[in-house]
């Protein structure tokens, strides 16, 4: 529901006395077929290659109400319920300007774990420590502090996949690729649960159902300078998006975010819009992914 640009790193709660016992939990079957199983895999490593981290933006928040960018040119006097046309799906924090990944990154990796939290952070935070705690995370040779997450069962990791599932279309399109992967160490992007969210700004502080946080880059910058990939992180709740239909539209709009639609949409029933009540993309929200995918960038993840 909620989209963070730039870090993530979530919570967790132990159960059983090792974090094999955690990790031993297979995904189901989606759409007729298996998921990879969400595991480790053996020594942990890097998440991407040599050389020096470029300047980023940190602790980006696309605030309610605020996150609503001016509309793509061909689109002007839209945005309203009905529109079919794209709205504007640029980073506020950057002027505005489009993020998305570079063809080069394709097939992007996804991996799903198996209902993991990791340590609680208030709300706040979120989008300034995630990406680098989970990095950190990965790259470590300890174990993980990651525990079960409450109110997770196999079957959401299905309702998490269905959601990504439901921007596959644009890959006949050539937009871009993404496949499931068992290990995290090589995923461009992480799925964690957690049943709320820690101080959240919402009331109650429940209704918050997801967070992605990501480091983006410069293009100019990226096409010269090696990148040290980091991954998108997303972070999805278990009580706010307490049946298959919300977690499977979570799901599909923080993968809309990690995917680059950075700002929310202000059309009522796009799956991108920060109050939601759809759980489908919706006409608008594919034209955006096309129009984000056919113009120049200026940002890269």
């Amino acid at each position: 529901m909620e989209s963070k640009a730039l870090t993530i790193f979530a919570a967790a709660a132990i159960i059983g006395s090792t974090l094999a016992s955690v990790l031993a939990q297979p995904a189901q079957a989606q759409y007729g077929r298996k998921l990879p199983r969400a595991g480790f895999g053996g020594t942990p490593v890097s998440t991407g290659g040599g050389g020096s981290p470029l300047p980023r933006v940190n602790g980006v928040h696309l605030i309610d109400g605020l996150d609503q960018g001016p509309l793509p040119p061909q689109s002007m006097g839209r945005g309203n319920q009905g529109d079919n046309g794209p709205y504007n799906p640029g980073e506020q924090a950057v002027n505005w300007e489009r993020v998305r990944w570079e063809s080069k990154k394709m097939p992007l990796l996804i991996w799903i774990s198996p209902g993991l939290k990791l340590p609680d952070c208030p709300f706040s935070q979120i989008q300034s420590t995630r990406v680098d705690q989970v990095t950190s995370m990965l790259q470590s040779p300890e174990p993980l502090p990651v525990t079960q997450c409450p109110g997770w069962t196999p079957e959401i990791n299905d309702q998490v996949a269905a959601g990504i599932e439901q921007w596959r279309e644009f890959e006949k399109e050539g937009l871009f690729s993404y496949m499931f992967t068992d290990d995290p160490h090589n995923a461009h992007i992480l799925v964690f649960f957690t049943d709320s969210f820690k101080e959240s700004d919402s009331p109650g502080g429940i209704a918050v159902g997801g967070i992605t946080s990501a480091q983006i880059y410069p293009i100019a910058q990226a096409q010269k300078v090696k990148i040290r990939q980091k991954p998108v992180v997303i972070e999805l709740s278990t009580m706010v998006n307490g049946t298959p239909q919300k977690m499977q539209g979570a799901s599909a709009h923080e993968f809309g975010h990690a995917l680059g639609i950075k700002a929310h949409s202000q059309g009522m029933w796009d799956i991108m819009n920060v109050n939601r009540v759809s759980n489908y993309l919706s006409p608008a929200d594919k034209a955006t992914i096309r129009y984000l995918y056919h113009k120049p960038v200026q940002w890269v993840m």
